[in-house]
């Protein structure tokens, strides 16, 4: 048998895939030594074809596990490929990540830059408050009488800015909104600028404990 070259990454590198003259070669090399076995080396004799008969199926079950192999990376994978994407949840149109590959090689974070990036690959500008910079009860900043002994504190904040003249994803309404003393019968009515796309993405990768409010600015 022939071994493919070393190969780092997907795919097959270290395996050897047999063909079927060598799943045979294979075979009857492991047959005895002796007159007696000679035929299965030489082609066309009965001994020959029993063996080239296995060979067959040797070959197949071979050809079989190399195709498995190539089921364990996301980038190769053929017949498991709609196992892989139910697996990570696609496709999903408020996904951040919709190639199946960049999902599985995501690795998430907790900070706004993070989050900003994703939405812009999205389109959207975005910056974000954490509320790190809120004076607490330090020397300076709190109030007589604010301070209450083992108040329990609340759910983790984060305010979300939406820069829409920045977003190029944006898609600004063609309804103007309503004016008092200006609204006449009949006219549609506008709800605002519509952000429910990031909003829909944002919320597959902020942390479910935080308490988000959005805005746009």
């Amino acid at each position: 048998m022939s071994e493919q070259p070393l190969a780092c990454g997907p795919g097959r590198g270290a395996d050897i895939c047999p063909t079927l003259d060598e799943c045979h070669g294979a075979l009857r090399d492991l047959l005895p030594r002796g007159r007696a076995w000679n035929a299965a080396q030489r082609a066309g004799t009965t001994l020959w074809r029993f063996w080239r008969a296995l060979a067959h199926l040797f070959q197949f079950i071979n050809a079989r596990i190399c195709a498995a192999s190539e089921e364990f990376f996301c980038s190769t994978a053929n017949e498991t490929r709609d196992g892989w994407l139910y697996e990570y949840g696609l496709p999903d149109a408020c996904d951040p990540f919709p190639d199946l590959c960049t999902k599985v090689a995501a690795i998430g974070g907790t900070r706004c830059d993070y989050y900003a990036a994703v939405a812009a690959r999205a389109g959207w500008s975005i910056s974000c408050d954490e509320g790190s910079e809120a004076c607490g009860a330090r020397a300076g900043c709190s109030k007589a009488g604010k301070a209450k002994a083992g108040r329990r504190p609340g759910p983790a904040q984060l305010r979300i800015i939406i820069h829409l003249a920045d977003s190029p994803a944006y898609e600004a309404p063609t309804t103007r909104p309503a004016k008092a003393g200006r609204l006449k019968a009949g006219q549609h009515l506008s709800c605002g600028p519509k952000v429910t796309p990031i909003i829909c993405l944002l919320e597959r990768v902020v942390h479910a404990h935080l308490n988000v409010t959005y805005e746009v600015a």
